[in-house]
């Protein structure tokens, strides 16, 4: 999987600033017509030109802290975690905060920060995720404007390796400007590193310029032999491609040092699966720790009898995409807690001193065990508020309902001239009118439409009641007349009689 780009961060303030100016420039300045008094007395009129929708200026100032904070962290991922974890869909970590932190490091308000970023947001710089229940979100730099616009940035790939004249063995090489050289014995860093031979050094220094080690150092014994014998018969790209054949083993051999043992016989999804919780628990619980192969493989070993129960569960694949997303929910639940409690207690991912008292532990109950028991009781909580919610709604509707017919009465006795109840004893069809759309207008817009056009239905039919509203007396008293039908025998074949009518 392709390694994390290199970010300079002063090429994307340039491409931020290119943005934030070209989006100033292209907004409309409508023209206002002011009159202004002269000092002589007249009264002219000045055409003034205001442009709208324009970003403050104070917007690059917030910008330029979150550039700096997200690169800050993603060159501390960058460092800390290999570059081959990352999946290509989400290859670029997210910086964690709220409006309050950022409005500390940026010296104003957290609703400054609010607005700031949406105006950020609408121009489409950066992306926010809410992590947490109200404040906490992940923010996300585009790759526009930390690589360019399609383009492919520094990366610590073979392929971009700075080209060296191989052989020439004599005079002094000037390295680029902001890198240096990286000996091959520092095994402690990535392999991707170890791939590529230059970076930046650790103490933030560019333009090293002093002289380096032969390049003939570096090459293993066959290449050294094939020069000495006779260079002159092989090509610089064939003895380029076998020294960079060479940084690649050595990368491999390095990259197995580092990897973790996984639990033997698994099939590659469950790998995929108990690697990815690893990753994930490692990221948003233990962001500051740093934990060698064999504690990564003590972790694993953990989360594989704990979490999973070494896959002896039988489930399909949905099944098992499920649980792993409620795993990984739990995840974001406990890092939510422990964010908004820094010093309460978060133990080591597996048993240090007393056997099962591991955070991912079957047996720890208080630790990611007893995540299931607090997520069942939310998910009772939220049950009840729904059926809370749905008994109230239903109420309102027996209410509005009851109202609907309350009102439908009132109109038609007030048409009818009899006598109308207390409450609406002496009000004109338009005093009833407002007193019912005043009433209606507290229960919603949608029963104050109802009641709209049953007003309109009933003013059609000038306030007479529908036949299926009428009572038995009524019925009878509108009824047309009775049509009388004389049956003879003959008629009486069959299931009914036979009628000329």
């Amino acid at each position: 999987m392709p390694a994390l780009k290199r970010i300079d961060s002063t090429e994307a303030y340039v491409r931020f600033l290119a943005l934030y100016r070209k989006h100033n420039d292209n907004c409309p300045a409508p023209s206002h017509t002011r009159k202004k008094k002269c000092l002589d007395g007249t009264v002219v009129e000045v055409t003034v030109h205001r442009r709208t929708g324009i970003i403050p200026e104070q917007v690059k100032t917030t910008f330029h802290m979150m550039l700096k904070k997200y690169v800050d962290n993603y060159n501390y991922v960058r460092e800390k975690l290999p570059g081959f974890v990352y999946e290509e869909s989400d290859r670029y970590p997210s910086l964690l905060t709220n409006n309050a932190r950022m409005g500390e490091w940026c010296d104003c308000t957290d609703k400054t920060i609010y607005n700031h970023r949406k105006h950020l947001e609408t121009l489409g710089v950066i992306k926010t995720k809410f992590r947490g229940r109200r404040s906490d979100y992940e923010l996300w730099i585009t790759p526009e404007i930390l690589f360019g616009g399609g383009e492919e940035a520094k990366t610590e790939n073979p392929s971009q390796t700075p080209k060296i004249d191989l052989l020439n063995t004599h005079g002094k090489t000037f390295l680029h400007s902001n890198t240096d050289r990286e000996t091959k014995e520092k095994e402690n860093n990535n392999a991707e590193t170890l791939k590529s031979g230059y970076r930046e050094n650790g103490y933030g220094e560019r333009g090293g310029t002093k002289t380096p080690a032969s390049p003939k150092d570096g090459l293993s014994e066959p290449i050294a032999q094939s020069e000495g014998q006779g260079a002159a018969r092989r090509s610089k790209q064939e003895i380029m491609a076998q020294a960079a054949q060479e940084r690649h083993k050595q990368a491999d051999t390095l990259k197995s040092r580092m990897t973790p043992t996984l639990p033997p016989r698994l099939e590659k999804y469950f790998e995929d699966m108990l690697v990815g919780f690893w990753m994930y628990a490692w990221k948003v619980l233990y962001p500051d720790r740093e934990f060698s192969k064999e504690q990564q493989e003590l972790a694993i070993s953990a989360i594989y009898h704990g979490v999973y129960n070494r896959f002896d569960d039988a489930r399909d694949a949905k099944g098992w995409a499920d649980f792993q997303a409620r795993q990984l929910g739990k995840l974001d639940k406990a890092a939510k807690y422990y964010d908004h409690h820094p010093d309460a207690y978060l133990p080591d991912p597996y048993a240090v001193q007393v056997k099962g008292k591991g955070y991912f532990d079957a047996e720890n109950e208080r630790g990611f065990a007893g995540l299931e028991a607090w997520i069942k009781r939310d998910e009772v909580r939220a049950e009840n508020r729904r059926n809370k919610n749905d008994e109230e709604r239903q109420r309102r509707q027996k209410r509005a309902e009851q109202l609907l017919r309350q009102a439908r009465r009132d109109f038609e006795r007030l048409a009818a001239g009899a006598a109308q109840r207390q409450e609406v004893r002496g009000k004109t069809q338009l005093q009833l009118w407002n007193y019912y759309r005043l009433i209606f207008a507290g229960l919603g817009k949608q029963y104050e439409r109802k009641f709209a056009q049953q007003y309109l239905d009933q003013q059609a039919r000038d306030f007479q009641p529908p036949k299926y509203y009428q009572t038995k007396r009524q019925r009878k008293v509108y009824a047309a007349d009775a049509t009388v039908v004389i049956v003879d025998e003959w008629m009486t074949d069959g299931d009914w009689y036979y009628s000329e009518l």
